[in-house]
């Protein structure tokens, strides 16, 4: 071989050689893998190494946990270490006071936990409903009951957390959801509904209203209501409204309050058209127009007797024959008694009432004034009083001293309530002489005395008086005499006079 045939051979196998390599990058390529490429300086006629690697074109998209292993000088890396890890933010736990589902909560953290950060976020209310105010109280009203944990973050200016926090959290249950409603037998003897409700348009721009609710103590149990009231009025023009208040330990009180308050009723209705009703009229207007109140004259006696005392006398005999009747105790149907009589006359409104037991009865009229006219009988212990019985009408003097006469010259209202209503709104029996809490009984009762509006509701009268106040759970009964003028507006609950 001559030396022009080894210089043909060898440019003729270098370019077979660069043809390969290029064939072999373009593969490579494809396959998002670098292909081997030889030193620019490779002897000619030497064979090439498939192990061989050339530091110029490593694949920098190299999955080989062992890359950095192979860089040559001057190679650079493609890749650098994970950045550190942020340090962990401070957590702690804490404990807040207990709250109650339904009743307001309000607690301000920094009172109750040191050291908290300048700036909190809640980010977890676990469900309670509670919120977190600008001022750093916890508050609102508790939706759920239990253990529950919340969660909360204090950050910096910059709204990185600084610290977190979990919050525990007691809610108790409400007591109201405590108490069940469970049905009263209708078979039981002298079983009643739990809830009445009635109302009367009463001529002269009047109306009356009464609602009677059983109590939670008597529902929780399956009881029977005890109390009871009625409202009616006679062809002459006379209003009347009547509740009684079955004692709760005596077993057919129930039984004795509807008979005490219908009967009585009845016996009005009767009396009040005869010529008794026109004699009380007028000699209530006389007396009342002399002036001299210090005692009731003969010529008022006399009508007071044939009506009112005539029917409170009838209302109780009806109970006597029932027990006898029925061979029970005549105590099984005590009751309380309370009734009022209207009638808007020329010379002012009169109203007579007479009442024996608890519960009150209350005029309201111009300049938001207000008179008590009744005197309960209270005894030394919450829940003492005195029923309607045999004795009381051998009182005598001590039996018209129940009775209350006034004429107003004006009238807004008249409220017969039994101690389920006046015991949860009157702290004592002081207070209910005071006008300002009639008047405001009566402006809660304002948007409830309309009818409701469909079928399907339940009456606005008995669910106000189904209203929740701890420890007072007796059976409720309202009475109400009141200017049809006085509406309330279902939507704001506002009250207004035409």
């Amino acid at each position: 071989m001559t030396e022009t045939d080894a210089a043909e051979m060898i440019d003729a196998f270098r370019e077979q050689l660069h043809d390969k390599l290029a064939r072999h990058f373009a593969e490579s390529a494809e396959k998002h893998q670098a292909p081997e490429v030889q030193p620019d300086g490779f002897t000619p006629g030497i064979a090439i190494s498939e192990e061989t690697t050339v530091s110029g074109h490593h694949d920098t998209d190299s999955d080989d946990p062992h890359a950095a292993a192979s860089l040559q000088p001057g190679d650079i890396p493609v890749s650098s270490a994970p950045p550190p890890e942020p340090p962990p933010v401070p957590a702690r736990t804490e404990s807040l006071p207990n709250g109650r589902v339904g009743q307001v909560y309000e607690v301000e953290l920094d009172a109750v936990i040191d050291h908290l950060p300048s700036r909190l976020v809640l980010e977890d209310d676990a469900g309670t409903g509670l919120t977190l105010t600008e001022t750093r109280w916890l508050q609102g009203k508790p939706t759920l009951s239990g253990s529950v944990v919340l969660s909360m973050v204090g950050v910096d200016s910059r709204d990185e957390p600084v610290e977190r926090l979990t919050l525990k959290l007691a809610l108790i249950p409400s007591s109201r959801d405590l108490w069940q409603n469970r049905a009263s037998d209708p078979n039981a003897p002298y079983a009643k509904p739990d809830a009445v409700v009635e109302r009367l348009a009463a001529g002269d721009g009047w109306r009356m209203a009464v609602g009677s609710l059983r109590g939670r103590s008597h529902a929780h149990r399956g009881g029977q209501r005890d109390d009871e009231g009625v409202i009616d009025r006679t062809t002459s023009g006379w209003n009347l409204l009547l509740v009684g208040d079955g004692a709760g330990s005596c077993e057919f009180s129930r039984q004795g309050s509807l008979l005490a308050t219908t009967t009585a009723r009845d016996t009005l209705l009767s009396t009040l058209d005869e010529n008794a009703g026109a004699e009380l009229e007028r000699a209530v207007l006389t007396w009342w127009a002399e002036g001299d109140r210090s005692r009731m004259p003969q010529a008022l006696v006399i009508p007071l007797q044939e009506t009112i005392i005539t029917a409170v006398h009838r209302g109780h005999r009806a109970i006597h024959d029932e027990a006898e009747a029925s061979g029970r105790p005549l105590k099984a149907f005590s009751t309380t008694l309370l009734l009022a009589l209207h009638k808007q006359t020329s010379q002012g409104h009169v109203v007579v009432t007479f009442g024996i037991g608890d519960g009150a009865i209350a005029a309201l009229f111009e300049g938001c004034r207000a008179t008590l006219m009744n005197s309960a009988d209270s005894g030394q212990h919450a829940g003492q009083t005195r029923f309607l019985d045999a004795p009381l009408f051998q009182e005598g003097q001590s039996l018209y001293q129940r009775v209350k006469v006034g004429v107003f010259e004006t009238l807004d209202a008249l409220i017969l309530a039994t101690d389920g209503v006046t015991d949860p709104k009157f702290d004592s029996d002081n207070a209910m002489q005071e006008a300002a809490g009639w008047w405001s009984l009566y402006g809660e009762l304002a948007p409830v005395l309309a009818a409701p509006r469909c079928e399907e509701e339940r009456d606005p009268l008995l669910e106000y008086l189904d209203f929740f106040i701890e420890r007072h759970h007796d059976d409720r009964t309202l009475a109400v005499l009141y200017r049809d003028g006085r509406v309330a507006n279902a939507d704001s609950g506002d009250a207004t006079d035409e």
